[in-house]
C-alpha cells in the first residue's frame, strides 16, 4: 500500500508539472474554444494511459518474475492488478486535471508574469533555496511526503523487529493487533524510500527546468557552477530534511501507540532519518547534470 501511495503521489506530481509546462498549449485551446471539461478530460486521459501501461506492464512483470522467485500468484490479485493501477491514476490525475480547467487565454498571447506578494532578499545561499522551494508548497510537500512515507516505515519496521522480535502482541492494543515483520515488508518499505528519492529528484529536476533562464541570469552575473550546485543542494537537502523529520515524528508517535520503548523509537528514527536525507542529496544528482547543460547564451537571449 506504501509502494502504491508513493506511486500515486509520483503521478500527481508529474500531472502538475505537466499542467504548468503546457500552460501556452493550453491557453491556446481554450482560445480555440475547447470548454473547461475538454480540458479536464485531456489530463485525466493522459493519467489514466500512464496507469493502464503501467498496470499492463506491472502484471506482466509480476508473471515473468514469480515462478522464477518460487512466488504462486493467484488469478484474481493478477487480474485485478491493472484495473488497480487504472484507478490509482485517475485518482492521483483529478488535482492537475482541475488545474487545466483553469487555463488563462491570455497566457497564449502575451508573455506569463508572476506577481510577487512579498519581496525577498536573502544574503545566503541557503535562505535563496529556502524560497525556491516555498514558490511552490504543494510540490515541495509531495516531494516530502514521498519520502516521509518510506523513513515511516523503516523505522517502524526496525522498531518492530527490535523490539518486539519480529512480533507485536501483548502491547496496548491487546489481541487486536497482531504484525510479523518478514524480509519482504523491509524490501517494500526500501522500494517506497527509493521512490520518495526518485520523487524528490523530479521535483528538482522541474524547478530547474521551469527556472531555468534565472539560473542563466545567476550563472552570467558570476555565479560558478559551484555555487548553483550548492544552492540545488540546498533544496536538496530542505526536501530531505522535511521528509526524514515528518516520517521519523510519525513513526516515532506510532512506536508509541504500540508501547516501544521510546530510546530504542528515537535512536532508529534518527539513523533512518538520517539516510533518507542523504538518499534526497544522492537523488540530486541527475537535476544536477541537467543544470550544467543548460544553454546559458540561448536563455539570455530569450529573455
Amino acid at each position: 500500500m506504501l509502494v502504491l501511495a508513493a506511486c500515486a503521489l509520483a503521478v500527481a506530481n508529474a500531472g502538475s508539472a505537466a499542467v504548468r509546462s503546457r500552460a501556452t498549449e493550453l491557453g491556446v485551446l481554450a482560445c480555440l474554444g475547447w470548454p473547461r471539461r475538454a480540458l479536464f478530460a485531456l489530463m485525466l486521459g493522459e493519467a489514466a494511459g500512464t496507469g493502464l501501461v503501467a498496470g499492463v506492464a506491472g502484471t506482466a512483470l509480476a508473471l515473468g518474475a514469480g515462478p522464477l522467485l518460487g512466488v504462486g500468484l493467484r488469478a484474481g490479485p493478477v487480474e485485478l492488478a491493472a484495473p488497480v493501477a487504472l484507478l490509482l491514476s485517475l485518482a492521483a490525475g483529478l488535482l492537475p486535471a482541475w488545474q487545466a480547467t483553469r487555463a488563462d487565454p491570455g497566457v497564449a498571447v502575451r508573455p506569463a508574469v508572476a506577481r510577487v506578494r512579498r519581496a525577498g532578499n536573502p544574503h545566503r545561499v541557503s535562505g535563496l533555496a529556502l524560497g525556491n522551494l516555498l514558490r511552490r508548497p504543494g510540490r515541495t510537500l509531495l516531494g516530502t511526503l514521498s519520502l516521509a512515507l518510506g523513513v515511516a516505515a523503516l523505522t517502524l519496521l526496525a522498531v518492530v523487529d527490535l523490539t518486539f522480535r519480529g512480533t507485536v502482541a501483548g502491547t496496548l492494543l491487546g489481541d487486536a493487533v497482531t504484525v510479523q515483520v518478514q524480509g519482504g515488508d523491509y524490501v517494500a518499505a526500501a522500494i517506497t524510500a527509493l521512490l520518495g528519492a526518485a520523487t524528490v529528484a523530479d521535483v528538482l529536476y522541474i524547478a530547474i527546468d521551469e527556472r531555468s533562464a534565472e539560473y542563466a541570469l545567476l550563472s552570467a552575473t558570476g555565479w560558478t557552477d559551484r555555487l548553483l550546485a550548492t544552492l540545488v543542494g540546498y533544496e536538496a537537502l530542505g526536501l530531505g530534511l522535511v521528509g526524514a523529520v515528518t516520517g521519523a515524528a510519525a513513526a516515532v508517535g506510532i512506536a508509541a501507540v504500540i508501547d516501544a520503548p521510546w530510546r530504542t523509537a528515537l535512536l532508529l528514527s534518527a539513523s533512518v532519518g538520517a539516510g533518507g536525507t542523504l538518499l534526497a542529496l544522492l537523488a540530486a544528482v541527475l537535476p544536477l547534470r541537467a543544470l550544467r547543460r543548460l544553454p546559458t547564451a540561448r536563455l539570455l537571449a530569450e529573455e
